[in-house]
């Protein structure tokens, strides 16, 4: 067949260019070196742990706790001290912080200067939480940040236990206190049920003496209420009655000042009636005088003429002036007397339910007859002055004519005057009586004044008083209905009280029944607390009970185990992507486009399987990583290399260095989602789609089947696959050889044309 006479001189050409012949081994030996480098036993990121730097700052100043010493961060460092969970470097806050920021810590772990204290709050009301602090560079490394937060997180833990263990070694202490606190608790308890069953008689009595009173207090509530009702009466009727109260006080009041108006008129007429009195004397006197003197001058009109010129004209000009002083005396005693009728009428209107007495109408009378005579005196008076000063004037100038005149006349003023002297003389004795009864009606009304003072100083009293009275039986109305309800109030509480008894009494039986019992209890739980072991063992035990026992199925040895499915196929693809490099695609003139592709396909094949040969037993035969089923392990290995190998050559042949390049962006897009990092079931819903379509995801699940699971169901499902990749790519290759590839008479005709 002439394809294997091709393929051999292919391979001719590859040993007799020693140069080509070296970059072939070298592509070959890529893979083998990279997958002996990660797959060796020594490569794991928790190997070397030792080596991660991470800071530790202890400020921990200690406490104390029953009496002992307190360092938890110091019992801490001493313990970091003894382990290499990481590279632990003991440093001041300082430091830490300087290291950190040049990037010399993966972690700094602090622990505060009341860390200890803290721990000293658990059994407080309000305990503290212990809070260490970490700060992490993740920017260094982010498995290293995902290391070092485990190494904090455990040591999280062992401080938890720690802490627990010193509280647990603590309550199991003060459970052995307990114990013999519990003891003296039921020694006390039985002294206690001894005074419960004492508490219990008292009770009874109690309970009895309350129960006896209860028909006395609702006998107290019923009292009260009813004076409570006789108070409100009571207040009522002092209300009520306080209007007329007021107007007595008012009309009294009234009265008073009526009788001190009364007894200031009296007062103030009273010289006016003493100047009457003693006017209407004289003018008696002068009228008896002038009656005497008529008389006389009758009888002794004979010796008129003797004595008209010694005695007539002085005594007619003594008559006139005497006749000029009764003319003004008399006018005043009527003016006085009109005025004292005048003020007894106003009087006797301003006052109308006064009673005066009956003399006032006598005084009345007596006044109007006194004035009417006064007047008539007056108008009289006047005719006689003017015939005394006529009789003055006519004694000298015409005595003799008018002595019979005179005589006439003389005779006619002595009847008048006698009627005048009468007049006088009832007027004098009225005058006297009037001035008696004006002294006696001021006495009398002065008397009344002070009374009707005592009287309106009494009654408003009384009203004070009553309003007082009014206003105390309303406060005493308000406070018996404080008393009523009070009473109903302790009659109700009463009741409750002697409920109340009866309840403490059967309280008390109980008490006395649970007292007995707690005592039992007590030193039941006495002997059982004796037997509470506090060693070392049981403070562990509480202070850790729980222990985590795992089993793992399909474990890996070493952590290259976990990684050789992901460096099998990185190593088998990169390697081939290399020796595409060295190798020509293009189609010599005279080989058909059927027999290129084959040659080249065998050729590339071969170098693929070659080079899975050599990682395989490198890896599993000098190695030694683990397997579960090496012959389906083989088979895999060349079915995923012929895969990838079919991939390469499809992309060399079509776009040369751009395809291959190509290669390599389609190697790199599956790095991460293919499950090499991760697995597929935590990667975004897009890249677990894409998953789906990329061949390194089955080749990466083909391998872990045979290589950790011992699932060989698994691993020929996705051989299947990586078949189907293969079967395709393989189409691909041929289509693109096919199309591509000129033949002889075409590049003959090539030539020929750019010849010319």
């Amino acid at each position: 067949m002439k394809w294997l006479s091709l393929l051999s001189t292919e391979f001719s050409k590859l040993t007799a260019n020693k140069g080509i012949l070296l970059s072939v081994i070298a592509a070959m030996l890529v893979p083998v070196v990279y997958g002996g480098i990660l797959l060796s036993a020594t490569w794991g990121p928790y190997d070397n742990l030792s080596n991660l730097p991470v800071a530790v700052v202890n400020d921990d100043q200690g406490a104390v706790l029953n009496g002992n010493a307190v360092h938890v961060g110091e019992e801490l460092v001493n313990k970091l001290r003894e382990g290499e969970a990481v590279g632990w470097r003991f440093v001041d806050s300082g430091q830490a912080m300087r290291g950190l920021e040049n990037n010399e810590y993966y972690m700094v772990i602090r622990i505060p200067k009341d860390f200890s204290e803290k721990v000293t709050t658990v059994m407080e009301p309000n305990p503290q939480k212990l809070k260490l602090e970490y700060i992490q560079n993740e920017g260094l490394n982010f498995l290293a940040s995902q290391v070092t937060k485990t190494a904090a997180e455990r040591i999280r833990e062992q401080l938890a236990n720690t802490i627990t263990e010193q509280y647990t070694a603590t309550v199991f202490s003060g459970l052995e206190d307990a114990a013999g606190g519990i003891k003296k608790a039921s020694d006390g308890s039985a002294k206690l049920a001894d005074g419960t069953s004492q508490l219990h008689e008292g009770t009874e009595k109690l309970n009895e003496s309350v129960s006896g009173k209860s028909g006395d207090i609702a006998k107290l509530a019923d009292g009260a209420g009813q004076l409570k009702a006789g108070t409100g009466q009571l207040a009522e009727t002092l209300a009520a009655k306080q209007g007329d109260i007021t107007k007595l006080a008012e009309g009294t009041k009234q009265l008073k000042n009526g009788t001190g108006v009364l007894l200031d008129n009296l007062n103030n007429s009273a010289a006016d009636i003493e100047k009457l009195a003693k006017g209407s004397k004289k003018l008696k006197d002068g009228t008896g005088q002038v009656l005497a003197g008529l008389q006389k001058a009758e009888a002794g009109s004979k010796s008129l003429s003797d004595g008209v010129r010694d005695r007539l004209v002085p005594g007619s000009r003594k008559v006139a002036d005497g006749t000029g002083k009764l003319k003004e005396g008399s006018a005043k005693l009527a003016d006085g007397a009109a005025r004292l009728v005048a003020g007894l009428e106003e009087y006797r209107k301003a006052n109308p339910t006064v009673n005066v007495g009956p003399y006032y109408q006598q005084i009345v009378d007596g006044a109007k007859e006194i004035s009417s005579g006064l007047s008539s005196m007056s108008a009289k008076s006047v005719a006689l002055n003017e015939g005394a000063i006529k009789v003055a004037d006519g004694a000298e100038n015409t005595l003799q004519p008018g002595t019979a005149a005179l005589h006439d006349g003389i005779s006619q003023l002595a009847a008048g005057q006698e009627k005048v002297d009468l007049g006088a003389a009832q007027l004098a004795a009225g005058n006297d009586k009037v001035n008696s009864g004006w002294t006696s009606l001021i006495s009398g009304v002065t008397k009344l004044d002070a009374g009707a003072a005592k009287i309106s100083n009494g009654n408003e009293a009384v009203d004070e008083g009553w309003k007082k009275l009014s206003s105390g039986a309303t406060k005493i109305d308000d406070g018996m209905g404080k008393v009523s309800s009070g009473t109903s109030s302790v009659n109700e509480g009463w009741k409750k009280l002697a409920d109340g008894t009866s309840k403490l009494n059967d309280g008390a039986g109980k008490v006395n029944e649970g007292s007995e019992k707690l005592s039992d209890g007590l030193k039941n739980g006495a002997e059982k607390m004796e037997g509470v072991h506090a060693g070392k063992e049981n403070v562990q035990m509480f202070a850790s009970p729980v222990e985590l026992e795992g089993k793992k199925i399909n474990g890996y040895e070493h952590y290259r185990d976990s990684t050789a499915p992901y460096v099998l196929t990185i190593g088998l693809f990169a390697g081939i992507l290399i020796l595409s490099l060295f190798l020509k695609f293009d189609k010599p003139p005279f080989v058909t486009r059927t027999n290129w592709f084959v040659v080249k396909f065998l050729q590339l094949g071969a170098l693929s399987i070659v080079q899975a040969v050599m990682m395989l037993i490198v890896a599993f035969v000098i190695l030694g990583v683990q397997v579960t089923n090496p012959a389906a392990l083989i088979l895999f290995t060349i079915t995923a290399s012929l895969t990838f190998a079919a991939i390469v050559l499809f992309l060399a042949s079509f776009g040369g260095n751009v395809g291959r390049l190509a290669a390599l962006a389609l190697a790199v897009l599956q790095l991460s989602t293919t499950g090499a990092n991760l697995p597929v079931e935590m990667l975004p819903e897009n890249l677990r789609d894409l998953s789906e379509v990329l061949p390194f995801t089955y080749s990466i699940l083909g391998f872990r089947s045979v290589l950790t699971l011992n699932d060989f169901s698994g691993a020929a499902a996705n051989m299947g696959v990586i078949a189907l990749y293969f079967a395709l790519f393989a189409s691909l290759s041929l289509v693109v050889f096919l199309f591509k590839g000129r033949t002889h008479k075409e590049y003959q005709e090539k030539k020929q044309t750019a010849a010319h």
